[in-house]
């Protein structure tokens, strides 16, 4: 659940805990429920010989686990069908830009196009052309503050350049970022969407992340005590978010016992990165094979089909890799395909 070089929690146990078969045997169950939001609580299963010697367990077979539910994934087809004629609006940094692209990668099965948007750009060609993605990256930090557009401008373009919108679940606006995002903002969307008659939209926040934690020349480092406020801010924010009914999918406590896992970059943030693809060379999504007594995939309930569908066309010139980031990315896709919607009142 926790690292133990990075404790959130000093109460609570870190590191690799032993579980009981029969825990085993109640999350392998089939009629396991569906999760009711993307903000329960959850550990991390990975088979080992020995919890004392992680070098004993099969990394490779790691998978998130919520407590007594799971996260459906949906196959191709059935991705395709709940995402056909909506538009979804990414506004966030470089980690909402890394589920974006893991989206574009799962729905079309290919990604032909990636680069480093630090502005606003429109992405027509998805899903047959049927589904519009959208994207505005925020904050521009390398802009002088008195300069740089406040978010309430970025949220505004953002809406602008993806119109005509429908004032329904059709429109999905995702909001994210690694530690920028505060309850203020949230006011800022609710705000927002009043004044452009869109309060009926699917909003999804995804919440803050473990970053900037190791000590680095030259970029902003943050203490056990300062990211333990994060953790604190990022509670504020998954309160504020349901107060507006709005989606969640709750990044920092994924995040918090693989920290370790971040990918090559200055800041320590990133959980995934885009790679050229060179056939199964580079296909290092998490292994959808199943096990006697470790099933990776009650957090991914359609493995088999899942991989199916990746593989079918592996001539892709990019791919996302990253099990945390696919993880996060899953759980955002299983939320907006979630049934059940609630109209919020203006």
């Amino acid at each position: 659940m926790q690292d133990c070089g990075l404790l959130i929690h000093p109460e609570e146990n870190c590191g690799l805990q032993p579980i009981s078969l029969e825990y085993i045997e109640a999350i392998s169950h089939p009629e396991l429920k569906m999760c009711p939001s993307g903000d329960i609580k959850g550990q991390w299963i990975v088979p080992c010989l020995s919890c004392s010697d992680n070098r004993t367990c099969d990394w490779r077979e790691i998978t998130w686990q919520p407590h007594n539910c799971q996260h459906g994934v949906l196959t191709k087809p059935q991705l395709q069908q709940c995402l056909g004629g909506r538009k979804i609006l990414f506004i966030g940094d470089s980690t909402n830009r890394g589920i974006m692209y893991y989206l574009i990668e799962r729905l079309n099965e290919t990604l032909q196009e990636w680069q480093k948007v630090h502005g606003t750009k429109l992405y027509p060609n998805v899903n047959g052309g049927k589904t519009l993605v959208s994207y505005s990256y925020y904050p521009q930090f390398w802009i002088s503050p008195s300069l740089r557009p406040t978010f309430e401008k970025a949220l505004e373009h953002l809406l602008q350049r993806s119109r005509p919108l429908e004032n329904t679940g059709q429109t999905v606006l995702v909001v994210g970022g690694v530690q920028w995002l505060n309850s203020n903002h949230l006011q800022i969307i609710h705000k927002v969407l009043k004044r452009e008659n869109l309060l009926n939209i699917l909003v999804i926040i995804k919440t803050l992340g473990i970053g900037f934690h190791l000590p680095v020349d030259g970029v902003h480092f943050l203490t056990q005590s300062e990211v333990q406020n994060v953790w604190k801010e990022n509670m504020i924010i998954l309160d504020a978010a349901k107060s507006y009914g709005y989606e969640v999918v709750d990044t920092f406590t994924i995040t918090m016992g693989r920290y370790k896992e971040f990918l090559q970059g200055s800041c320590g943030c990133h959980f995934h990165e885009v790679v050229k693809s060179k056939l199964s060379q580079e296909f290092h999504f998490i292994k959808m094979k199943r096990s006697k007594n470790h099933t990776v995939g009650k957090y991914f309930s359609n493995q088999s089909k899942l991989q199916q569908d990746f593989v079918t066309n592996l001539q892709s010139p990019y791919h996302v890799r990253g099990p945390i980031n696919q993880v996060c990315s899953e759980i955002l896709l299983s939320r907006m395909c979630a049934s059940k919607r609630t109209v919020r009142a203006p």
